[in-house]
């Protein structure tokens, strides 16, 4: 099943997409952190995805949507 952040390139992507709500912005960040820190552990384990790691710039664009960065 495809996630609605699929359709973004990227999480700065997301973020700039003035048609979401910070709060829509935040559910989806998570999201796609839980996914991605899912494809990490796979990739631990031996399972390649093939895909680009978004994790490291999802987990910095939820931290600039909160204000902590």
């Amino acid at each position: 099943m495809k996630q609605d952040y699929e359709k973004y390139d990227n999480p700065d992507a997301l973020i700039a997409d003035d048609s979401l709500s910070d709060a829509k912005k935040t559910k989806l960040l998570e999201q796609w952190i839980e996914d991605e820190e899912a494809l990490v552990r796979g990739s631990a384990e031996g399972i390649q995805g093939g895909e680009e790691n978004h994790l490291k710039s999802a987990q910095t664009a939820l931290m600039k949507l909160k204000g902590e960065a």
